[in-house]
């Protein structure tokens, strides 16, 4: 989704679960996380892939509603200026609002970014659970959104920690075709049609 398109402030998907239900507390940290119902068991499984591979892959977010969104946004705006756009979205122009989009975290960045504190950080492809998820997240079904080369067409920078379930037939045919959601969209929707 480019920032030229956005999402009803009202638009909340129907069939949101909690992933605490599915999850471990090692991996959802505790956080009341939601996602739609459609991306759980594949979720699930690649989760319990990761972990019987001996990672340790953490769940920061899932679902945000628009005046979650906010709330982040406007947290990142004060917390990290420099760096607000490269971590979140505007309200309304969020995948997370669409409920099928996760934030994954690593127990390796902090070290290796040199900060306690350091959630997001374009270092994560270089942990352990980065590089598990680019290489193996389309076989679940789940894609990267937002690729280093996509900057010009999405307007959003890299986010090696952020993947969308788009299904596993879909995820094998981007990858198959080298392509980003969003240049897949725009190649079959182009503007002025909205993806």
């Amino acid at each position: 989704m480019t920032l030229d398109y956005g999402i009803s402030r009202d638009y909340v998907p129907s069939d949101l679960v909690a992933l605490s239900q599915f999850l471990p507390v090692t991996v959802t940290l505790g956080y009341p996380t939601t996602i739609r119902e459609i991306a759980v068991e594949p979720l699930m499984e690649m989760v319990d892939d990761m972990l019987g591979a001996g990672l340790r892959p953490t769940i920061i977010s899932g679902y945000r509603s628009y005046s979650s969104q906010s709330i982040a946004w406007n947290k990142w705006r004060d917390k990290q200026p420099d760096r607000a756009a490269i971590i979140s979205a505007p309200p309304g122009h969020s995948e997370h609002q669409l409920g099928t989009t996760i934030d994954f975290g690593s127990p390796e960045l902090p070290a290796l970014v040199g900060d306690d504190e350091i959630e997001f950080h374009t270092n994560f492809y270089m942990t352990s659970e980065g590089d598990w998820l680019a290489k193996h997240a389309p076989d679940y079904g789940f894609v990267l959104s937002f690729p280093r080369e996509t900057f010009e067409l999405t307007g959003m920078y890299y986010e090696p920690w952020h993947f969308r379930y788009v299904g596993r037939e879909m995820a094998a045919t981007l990858q198959a075709e080298g392509l980003s959601l969003i240049s897949y969209l725009m190649t079959i929707q182009p503007p002025p049609c909205i993806p």
